[in-house]
């Protein structure tokens, strides 16, 4: 379940699957109206996992991203990670045309990506990648190409730790700064940054 708001209106959002298929209903409950209605179109998912407790909410559209552990054969469609976008409408006109698009993720952000070190998550920030103690950041410039820009590289070693081979226990996006925990503290990496999706990858 997730919460969207805007200036006048906040709704809940309830992805629902009771037969197991990569096919969810989508129920959305606007305080406004005060009811719950059911989306015509279904959430479509693909055949990974997708990380449903980092949701995001930009441009009237609900993104995942998927996992990437190696339980599928590399040849498929979704063997990398991937997103998945789905528009969040009010009218009912609207509604008929709602579909689930399939987002590729960076080039360079698939390479290494099924190794255990590597960690990928999405924000409103951008998309944002952890690989071998490297924090990368791009962010999705076009949704029909899939085209995305990096922003940012920065190593943890660059950053003057004290701690040798500081091991990151997590990271996130807060008020635009990219924030992250080792063992022993909580670092802040400030860049401005349009709101937009974006990926962050740390290996």
């Amino acid at each position: 379940m997730t919460l969207e708001c805007d200036s006048d209106d906040y709704r809940l959002i309830l992805f629902d699957n009771e037969d197991w298929s990569s096919h969810f209903d989508c129920h959305v409950y606007s305080h406004k109206q005060g009811a719950w209605s059911l989306r015509k179109n279904h959430f479509f998912a693909g055949s990974r996992n997708l990380k449903v407790d980092m949701p995001v909410i930009c441009n009237g559209s609900i993104h995942f991203i998927s996992d990437c552990y190696s339980y599928l054969t590399e040849d498929g469609t979704y063997f990398r990670h991937y997103i998945m976008s789905y528009e969040i409408t009010n009218s009912d006109d609207e509604d008929e045309s709602v579909e689930t698009k399939f987002l590729r993720v960076p080039k360079e952000a698939r390479r290494g990506s099924h190794d255990d070190s590597c960690h990928m998550n999405i924000f409103k920030w951008g998309r944002i990648r952890l690989r071998k103690r490297v924090f990368t950041v791009w962010i999705l410039t076009n949704y029909e190409s899939s085209s995305w820009r990096r922003i940012m590289k920065v190593r943890v070693k660059g950053m003057g730790l004290v701690e040798q081979n500081p091991v990151i226990k997590g990271f996130t996006i807060l008020n635009g700064d990219l924030v992250f925990a080792t063992k022993k503290k909580i670092l802040f990496v400030h860049e401005k940054l349009v709101l937009k999706v974006c990926v962050l990858i740390f290996n």
